[in-house]
């Protein structure tokens, strides 16, 4: 049934949180033919801050006592497994993976209780367990450690944003635009709704001096034997990660927060090879790659998921804040941004179908 309303909605950022919601806003706005909706940034991929991150599902760098944290992680992890048994998974870059999660217990006991070893996100993932003899000895040379492993999801966004923008791109109410928003005032009138996916660049366009960056760092190389994750935390080391891609490895990495240089640099680089050469020394032998750097968008009270109307009366709905989470929390959050606009900019029900949940979403155009 074909809905005669005329919604306008524009949606700022061009990234993971702003395509997903951008296609989460279709699905939900089937009938509404006269739906105008434009995506406006400063950067669409590969120049976005996802293209630079190893897109691996695990709710890092946010606040895990927050119910809406494991909420929006459980929808995106379901969707992209989803995906991942279905003919998206060659193109968009979705990869089932184990992931090694290890923690040096540095002559310390660690109880099976401990927060590290049975995280509050653990019970969302399809099959985990807690390392024991003999998997543990597999990390001797590590030294003492703890760890669990799990059956997790690598989404390759440099893959996958591409595949959601042509998408998206067919859709004849869709429009991009590349330009730099300074202010909502300057959108005044143009728009029904305005949804802010806006990342670290929220700082500046609300004022909100609680997001700030989280600079990581990462070297991508070619090592095609490397078939799962690792991840190695350490007390006065830092961390190490080892994350594979379709054609390449990625590993990290850093978590400097307040620090604003998307320049890779050498001592980074140094620490990323060394704590992944622990992991697995073979990756002592080599020393090409690629180095990168970008700034995740860290805020101090977690993400902003609200409904704001300004003095001047525009309607915006916040979605910013994810920290190293966007792609984990990506689906789940778009989900709870169009139940909002959907109180806002009513909509006629729809009908269920019987394609599955990401199909809904979107499509592979090919």
């Amino acid at each position: 049934m074909s809905d005669s309303r005329s919604y306008r909605v524009i949606i700022i950022g061009g990234g993971i949180i702003g395509l997903t919601t951008a296609c989460t806003l279709l699905k939900e706005y089937t009938s509404i033919d006269k739906l105008q909706l434009t995506i406006i940034s400063t950067t669409f991929s590969p120049e976005t801050t996802g293209d630079v991150s190893a897109g691996y599902w695990e709710p890092y760098g946010v606040n895990l006592n927050d119910e809406r944290m494991l909420r929006w992680a459980r929808y995106t992890y379901d969707i992209f497994m989803q995906e991942f048994f279905s003919t998206k998974a060659a193109q968009a870059g979705v990869m089932q993976m184990p992931g090694h999660i290890l923690k040096s217990q540095n002559d310390q006991q660690i109880s099976e209780n401990d927060d590290f070893i049975v995280p509050s996100f653990l019970p969302l993932v399809r099959h985990y367990r807690v390392l024991k003899d003999p998997e543990i000895r597999m990390f001797d040379h590590l030294g003492p450690v703890t760890g669990f492993v799990m059956s997790s999801v690598v989404t390759e966004v440099r893959r996958y944003l591409p595949q959601l923008q042509r998408f998206l791109e067919c859709d004849s109410r869709v429009k991009f635009v590349r330009k730099k928003i300074h202010s909502f005032s300057e959108l005044k009138g143009e728009a029904d709704i305005i949804i802010n996916c806006t990342g670290l660049s929220a700082r500046e366009l609300t004022g909100d001096l609680t997001i700030r960056p989280a600079r990581g760092q990462v070297i991508r190389i070619h090592a095609p034997w490397i078939k799962a994750v690792y991840y190695f935390e350490t007390v006065n080391e830092g961390v190490g990660y080892i994350v594979p891609q379709s054609d390449t490895v990625v590993l990290g990495g850093t978590f400097q927060l307040d620090d604003w240089n998307t320049t890779p640099t050498e001592q980074d680089t140094r620490h990323i090879r060394r704590m992944c050469a622990k992991i697995l020394p073979a990756l002592e032998q080599i020393q090409d790659g690629v180095e990168q750097a970008g700034l995740r968008p860290y805020r101090d009270g977690g993400v902003r998921l609200e409904h704001e109307r300004t003095t001047d009366e525009i309607d915006i709905v916040h979605c910013y804040g994810h920290s190293g989470a966007g792609v984990t929390l990506s689906w789940g959050c778009a989900k709870d941004v169009v139940e909002i606009v959907k109180t806002l900019l009513p909509v006629y029900e729809q009908h269920s179908s019987d394609l599955p949940e990401h199909e809904q979403l979107w499509r592979l155009v090919l």
